[in-house]
Parts: C-alpha cells; sequence; structure tokens
C-alpha cells in the first residue's frame, strides 16, 4: 500500500507599516515539523527558509501584493500563491501535492570504475568568500555552486569545500544538484532533499554523499548551501577560493545567482566513474 504524505502550512499575517509579515508553521500530516523549505519571491532575492522546527517569517512591502510566493521543497510539486491572495485571508492551509517521479534510463557504470576529482582542489590566502549576515529578507542563505564537467557516466561520491576562520562546532548544510541553463543552475535534478549537519573546521571539508545514488551522464552543477540557525547569527566561518575562473552564489531563496570572474570558490567533487 502507498502512503502519500502531504505537508500543511499553517499562516498567519500581520500587516504594520507598509509591509506585509507572514508567519507560520510547515507541518506534515503526521504533524512533524518540516524543515529547510524554501520560500520567496522568485529573482527578487526575496525568501527565506523554515527552520529545524518548521517555522519561518518573511516580511514582504505592500509593492510586492501582485507577486508569487514560491514554496518548495524537493519530492513534492512547487506551488506558487499570489501575495494579495494570502494577505486577505488570517488562515490558510497550502498543500504540496507529491510529484510524480519518471524513472530515467539506467546508467552503467564501468566494472572497473575509477575515482576522478573535478573542480578547484587548490586555494590563496587572499580569496575568501564570505557569509554575510543574516537579518534582513535579503539575504537567508548562503549558496556556493561549481559545475562539474563529466563526459561520461558518473556517480557522485563527495564534494568537498575548503573553509578558515571557523567560529562554530557545527553547521548545517543541503547539497542540491542543478542542470544548466545558459551556463548557470538552473533545475534541480536530485530528488531527495540532501540535509547534513557536520563538524567543521579550518581546512577541507568533506560531505559524503554517495549513499543518495546520485549518477549522472552529462554536466551540471553541484552546490552547498549553507543553512544558518537565526538570521543574525554572527559570521560562522569563510571559504577559500583561488584566483582565476569565477564564482556563482546567492544569498536567497529563489534568488539571483551572482557571477564574479576572476576568483573561484575552492571546492570539489568525487565521481566514479
Amino acid at each position: 500500500m502507498k502512503i502519500i504524505i502531504t505537508y500543511f502550512f499553517l499562516l498567519f499575517i500581520t500587516q504594520t507599516y507598509g509591509q506585509i509579515t507572514l508567519s507560520g508553521i510547515i507541518k506534515s500530516n503526521t504533524n512533524k515539523p518540516l524543515e529547510y523549505v524554501n520560500i520567496g519571491i522568485k529573482n527578487k532575492n526575496i525568501g527565506t527558509i523554515s527552520d529545524e522546527n518548521g517555522n519561518f517569517k518573511i516580511t514582504l512591502n505592500n509593492s510586492e501584493l501582485n507577486e508569487l510566493l514560491s514554496f518548495s521543497y524537493i519530492g513534492y510539486e512547487e506551488k506558487q500563491i499570489n501575495v494579495y491572495e494570502l494577505q486577505k485571508s488570517n488562515f490558510n492551509e497550502i498543500i504540496l501535492k507529491e510529484s510524480q517521479t519518471v524513472l530515467s534510463e539506467v546508467i552503467v557504470i564501468a566494472t572497473k570504475p575509477k575515482l576522478v576529482e573535478l573542480g578547484t582542489k587548490s586555494y590563496v590566502s587572499m580569496v575568501a568568500g564570505y557569509v554575510k549576515a543574516n537579518n534582513d529578507k535579503n539575504n537567508d542563505i548562503q549558496e556556493f555552486a561549481k559545475e562539474i564537467k563529466i563526459k561520461k557516466p558518473s556517480k557522485i561520491l563527495d564534494v568537498n569545500i575548503n573553509l578558515f576562520n571557523v567560529f562554530v562546532d557545527t553547521a548545517s548544510f543541503r547539497i542540491n544538484i542543478y542542470d544548466i541553463k545558459d551556463n548557470l543552475p538552473n533545475n534541480k535534478i536530485n530528488t531527495q532533499n540532501i540535509i547534513i549537519q557536520k563538524k567543521v573546521e579550518n581546512g577541507w571539508n568533506k560531505f559524503n554523499i554517495e549513499e543518495f545514488d546520485l549518477k549522472f551522464e552529462e554536466p551540471f552543477f553541484i552546490s552547498i548551501e549553507y543553512l544558518p540557525k537565526q538570521k543574525d547569527e554572527a559570521e560562522p566561518f569563510r571559504y577559500s577560493g583561488q584566483l582565476f575562473g569565477k564564482s556563482i552564489t546567492r544569498s536567497s531563496s529563489f534568488g539571483i545567482w551572482n557571477v564574479k570572474k576572476g576568483l573561484t570558490i575552492s571546492m570539489f567533487a568525487t565521481v566514479k566513474q
């Protein structure tokens, strides 16, 4: 028997000083809070995520009443709702429908595979990627993406990133895989939420994702999305980088990807081919 789990969104609204504040909690129908749901207005750099207990808050201007607020969680259909329609109601229940999984063709890895590290494996002290203070509506995450240029069927084993000025013991991250459009990350193509909480330290930090059985045969972007514990936290660490190349980052759910040429984040993936 197939059990379909749906997710409910409990929404409360207040309006002050020309702004609308939406706050609530996201739960499953088994009353389990759903953490790290992406919520925001696409391409506006306005977004938030639900916290570890499923709670969230987002503040919008009245000028955004006609925009669509998007709700996204891997494994479920993305939903968009007009902000004005939400503002009119005192209580809304939003259900994210389970997406239909389309089985792709089987990718066969060679019987004698080899391990390949793809990306940027070195760094210099003068290049840094900063984790900005998350204290306004325009900055709720910190995501760095790296293009992985595979030429044959490959399975992703791990992703690695170099950190320095580490001031925390542990941190939470989400690993995302995107297809490519116009040389930028486009749609997520991993079918599971890959959230990892781990001890972090100065130097290389490895995220083992072999268990998720991620197999691809065309180039893709892999990203590490830092998930802050609170909006106004102090900077927990910095990302190491290298001169030349380009960095692709964003700091808002559904936000615009920013491209900076002349430097790149020190980040690579290990694949089995």
